[in-house]
């Protein structure tokens, strides 16, 4: 039988770390400083982090500190100074999403062992070995993930991968998703994420973007079959006590081999749920079932449990959870020799000659009792190798003696810690701030917005999805023999096996002309890039700071698109080592979901283009009554748009060093589109009814 998994816990606070290790967890994840994703946990001062650390060090257990939100140009140095506390208190591994941080770290920490966040939205193989190539030892993949996909990433990829088993989904994508960010400046990729989605739509009592929490309990020997390499439970906002039920049910589910009982499936329900659990995204079935809202358990059910969940914490006994094995040699005027050893460590000590019995001699029965007293530590006597003359006597006090002194000092070689790695930067040319402007840019989501003339007017760039391209070559050649170049876009999410639709899609573009690509998503540059394309990044690529530019041309990306969530100060600060793009005008995407917001719990979608997406433009209308658009992506994914479209003037964008300047159009019929991209071409800001200007002045929290 295979090892099974690392189990890692949440650990919002001090009091669920112990919750967390006495119930069995291998790793736990936590937070401190203002990098994590989870900034509204009651998190830890750096004394309780350093505390925290040290418990699960002396227990065995392994700790991911979070350091995974996107990081501005002028917060690097409190990052790498609060990554520099993480490492010195004995962080095993970080979790990072943000590209360039992650390489800042390993320029100033060359031994930190690197996590790539979910936010970094890896989903595909090309994905993970490109998180590989980064410097990442390990990849939490996608929630969205079915079963065959884990599988084939784990499988291929060269890295660990870790798969979400137990907690909240996301209606989004992980580090797609800008809804909280554009409407309430609180952003999920700076760690303020405050669940709009979980807010009804359309209606009092509808919830179209509410999904139930995922339960893969009884899928975890397939998990550890498909060689998983951690098991990851979600939940540092929650109480101590759900840390110690859900960590507690699936180590014993792990440790025993068997599925969970109805008991157990009972205790998760009542702990915290959802209208119950979901499994669609493992078992690859997104639908209507996997809608829920948020179930209350009576307070005479969750008491009874919540204390005897506190119970197994409370007095900190963490069950023993490390093994030693010791090896005795008792000989006639020779000193007591005794060696206790555990994982790697080995520690020998040595006591006084043992005597010749008057009496009773000792047995080998007698000392391995003594060498098995282990309690009130952290280890449980596993093995015992006893050499014993005949005919000694050695008091038990003698052995006892011993025995702490082996293990007090096993247990010190065991939390002490190396001194801390650190490296020289290497001296990069800072490349210029601002670059001249270069000119004006669009894209449509259909070849039908881009109006006859459109072409003629001083357009750098159309951008396209792929497949209208391909499906309009005469139309394409047009606007290529006009002189504006024709972007195909890609889809941010594509799955292993829609890739070669996709290639053959960009051979297509190709053969009509087309010479770079815009992709969204880190596992798409090198498939592009192997297909003779310049590659261009979208700001699906959530390109925040200046070292994740840095760090996206030296793997080949030309043009980058900066993230929406940026500044104009900051815009204007960062140094630019390739062209860049600002989105000026239309609507910004704000999520994209596998699963269908315009069907909902209700049902309805087919994924076939003959549901409710295929009726038009679709919206969901917040309780403030405003409209969101909802748009149909390939293979029925679904964009959901901001309400307000975004409207700069020339003024506020052409002094920040960007190269291009970009329109989205989204809903527009194609002479009122025509109208927008003369106004954007004539320098003028679009006119659109009740715009903003989104959080380029107000920023995010």
């Amino acid at each position: 039988m295979k090892k099974h998994p690392e189990l890692l816990a949440p650990a919002g606070s001090p009091e669920a770390v112990r919750a967390a290790v006495c119930n069995g967890a291998d790793a736990v994840y936590l937070g401190f400083g203002t990098f994590n994703a989870r900034r509204g946990a009651k998190n830890f001062t750096e004394e309780q982090m350093r505390d925290a650390l040290a418990y699960c060090r002396k227990n065995g257990v392994k700790t991911n500190m979070t350091v995974n939100t996107l990081v501005s140009d002028r917060e690097l140095p409190a990052m790498l100074e609060d990554v520099r506390r993480m490492l010195e208190a004995g962080a095993d591994a970080l979790i990072v999403q943000d590209l360039g941080a992650a390489r800042a770290i390993r320029e100033h920490f060359p031994s930190a062992v690197l996590h790539a966040s979910t936010q970094l939205t890896v989903h595909s193989l090309e994905g993970a070995r490109f998180a590989a190539e980064q410097g990442f030892s390990r990849v939490v993949l996608s929630r969205e993930l079915p079963m065959r996909d884990i599988i084939h990433i784990t499988k291929n990829a060269g890295i660990e991968t870790e798969v979400f088993v137990h907690g909240a989904l996301c209606m989004c994508y992980s580090g797609q998703c800008g809804l909280s960010a554009v409407i309430g400046r609180r952003s999920g990729n700076r760690g303020l994420c405050a669940q709009p989605c979980r807010l009804p739509y359309n209606g009092k009592n509808n919830y179209p973007m509410s999904l139930k929490d995922n339960c893969l309990v009884g899928y975890l020997r397939e998990l550890r079959d498909a060689g998983v390499a951690s098991l990851k439970i979600e939940g540092r906002m929650k109480r101590p006590e759900y840390v110690a039920v859900v960590t507690g049910i699936y180590a014993s589910v792990l440790r025993e081999d068997r599925m969970p009982t109805k008991q157990e499936l009972d205790d998760l329900r009542r702990v915290f749920s959802r209208d119950g659990f979901t499994q669609g995204y493992y078992e690859g079935k997104p639908g209507p079932a996997m809608f829920g809202m948020r179930t209350e358990t009576p307070a005479s059910e969750l008491k009874p449990l919540y204390d005897r969940a506190a119970k197994t914490y409370r007095d900190d006994k963490t069950g023993q959870t490390v093994p030693v094995s010791f090896s005795l040699t008792a000989e006639a005027d020779r000193p007591l020799v005794l060696t206790a050893v555990s994982g790697s460590d080995s520690v020998t000590v040595q006591g006084e000659p043992p005597e010749r019995a008057l009496r009773r001699p000792a047995s080998e029965e007698d000392i391995a009792r003594s060498l098995g007293k282990t309690g009130g530590t952290v280890f449980t006597a596993e093995h015992m190798d006893i050499r014993l003359e005949d005919g000694l006597s050695i008091p038990a006090r003698t052995l006892n003696a011993l025995r702490r002194e082996a293990l007090e000092t096993l247990e010190e070689r065991r939390t002490a810690l190396p001194p801390l790695e650190t490296g020289t930067p290497p001296v990069r040319e800072p490349a210029p701030a601002r670059r001249p402007f270069a000119g004006y840019t669009v894209q449509a989501r259909t070849m039908a917005q881009i109006a006859s003339g459109m072409e003629r007017l001083p357009l750098r760039t159309i951008y396209l999805p792929a497949r209208e391209i391909a499906a309009h070559p005469e139309r394409a050649e047009e606007i290529l023999k006009a002189g504006v170049e024709l972007v195909p876009v890609l889809p941010r999410i594509i799955w292993d096996e829609e890739w070669d639709a996709v290639r053959q899609l960009l051979e297509t573009c190709r053969n009509l002309g087309c010479r770079a690509a815009l992709v969204g998503n880190v596992g798409q540059i090198e498939p592009v890039k192997c297909l003779g394309y310049e590659c261009y990044g979208d700001f699906g690529l959530n390109a925040f700071h200046s070292g994740t530019l840095d760090v996206l041309r030296d793997c080949g990306v030309t043009r980058q698109t900066l993230s929406f969530e940026l500044r104009f100060a900051q815009i204007r600060d960062m140094h630019k080592p390739m062209e860049t793009e600002l989105i000026v005008g239309g609507r910004l995407p704000l999520m994209l979901t596998e699963n269908c917001m315009m069907a909902g719990r209700r049902g309805g979608c087919r994924r076939d283009g003959h549901g409710p997406c295929s009726k038009g433009t679709q919206y969901l209308t917040d309780r403030m009554g405003k409209k969101f658009p909802v748009f149909r992506e390939e293979h029925c994914r679904n964009t959901l748009y901001n309400s307000q479209p975004l409207a700069l003037a020339p003024s506020e964008y052409l002094g920040l060093g960007v190269s291009y300047a970009r329109l989205i159009l989204t809903d527009e019929m194609p002479q009122t589109a025509l109208q927008r991209v003369r106004e954007l071409c004539d320098g003028e800001m679009p006119d659109y009814p009740d715009a903003t200007r989104g959080l380029y002045r107000r920023g995010v929290e």
